[in-house]
């Protein structure tokens, strides 16, 4: 069993039931935020009593449901979007935010991914289009920068119940970005049959509304740690209060759900950010946090223009970054 990822191993041996599907089955009457912080004290009692109990599987969901309520807020939030910390307060009902999406989810894929950490593959990785970041060195920028396939919320629960039949052991949401697409994703959610982990794999810009509301399906938080510091976020993602945001989302992710943290090593950024990064997730997160130490940095999209990030790692930059990180963390993937 992979320490961290105890509830995840659970879930995939059918010994405990995946937080969504527990969701869909605590009654909830319709309201606002307020109504929700209510019933997030009955779920987490419900999830409590109940996270092991797989034959409650067997019961169908009620009329409406916590999940419901969870849907009709982002629905809302949508008129005046604040899913994610730039806050652009847009109607995206009328226009596209920042991340270019509006009320519609498009994805460019889905398919068994074995390519990911080893505790989660194979992963039935769905790629959604779109970011909240705009990050320079982007190396899915075909995926960020148009849209493909319109999201079908049934179809797609469908292809995540034939992939748990293949083989799958989680759904994971990734980009581009999920946050921009919760309340699809949720949707897509709600018609799932499966019980199956929920992976949200994102740069954890989320804004803690965003957070209140998704922490209730989400097994598992893949999150990207990228900078360390806000000064590198704002140059090369155009992001503001970078890390106030994310350390504040990680340190939500560790109560709510379980944790693996990426990190993308960059060339002339070991000091600054990657040093940092580790250390912080030491002294808050623990020592044995899962975390992917990643050497694929490559320049590509404009990372060009940017002198210090044009090239790839050097071997020296490779050794003290492993370094820092066995320094340390000592659950390194």
């Amino acid at each position: 069993m992979v320490r961290g990822l105890e509830r995840y191993e659970a879930i995939n041996r059918n010994k405990a039931v995946a937080k969504f599907q527990l969701a869909k089955r605590l009654e909830a009457e319709r309201g606002d935020f307020e109504t929700h912080e209510k019933y997030k004290k009955e779920f987490q009692k419900f999830l409590e009593e109940e996270g092991e109990n797989v034959r409650i599987l067997d019961n169908d969901p009620p009329e409406y449901s916590f999940l419901d309520l969870k849907i009709d807020l982002l629905m809302e939030m949508l008129k005046s979007c604040n899913f994610c910390e730039r806050r652009c307060g847009v109607n995206r009902y009328e226009k596209l935010g920042y991340c270019k999406t509006g009320v519609e989810s498009y994805y460019s894929s889905e398919f068994l991914h074995f390519g990911e950490e080893p505790e989660l593959v194979p992963s039935h990785t769905i790629f959604f289009n779109r970011c909240t970041f705009s990050c320079v060195f982007c190396q899915n920028y075909d995926i960020v920068y148009d849209d493909d396939y319109k999201v079908d919320p049934k179809e797609l629960a469908v292809m995540i119940d034939i992939r748990r039949r293949q083989g799958s052991r989680n759904v994971n949401f990734v980009g581009g970005n999920p946050d921009q697409h919760a309340h699809t994703i949720l949707k897509i959610l709600r018609e799932v049959k499966s019980n199956i982990p929920v992976v949200w794999n994102s740069n954890m810009y989320h804004s803690w509304e965003l957070g209140r509301i998704i922490e209730d399906v989400v097994d598992v938080w893949l999150g990207d740690f990228k900078y360390g510091n806000n000064e590198c976020a704002k140059k090369y993602s155009n992001v503001k209060n970078y890390w106030e945001v994310v350390t504040r989302n990680f340190l939500e992710a560790k109560k709510t759900g379980e944790l693996l943290i990426r990190h993308l090593v960059m060339p002339n950024h070991i000091e600054c950010c990657t040093a940092k990064i580790v250390k912080w997730v030491s002294e808050n997160l623990g020592r044995d946090v899962r975390f992917n130490l990643m050497f694929q940095y490559y320049p590509t999209f404009r990372a060009y223009e940017f002198e210090e990030i044009s090239r790839r790692l050097s071997w020296e930059e490779m050794r003290r970054a492993k370094e820092l990180a066995e320094k340390y963390l000592d659950n390194l993937v």
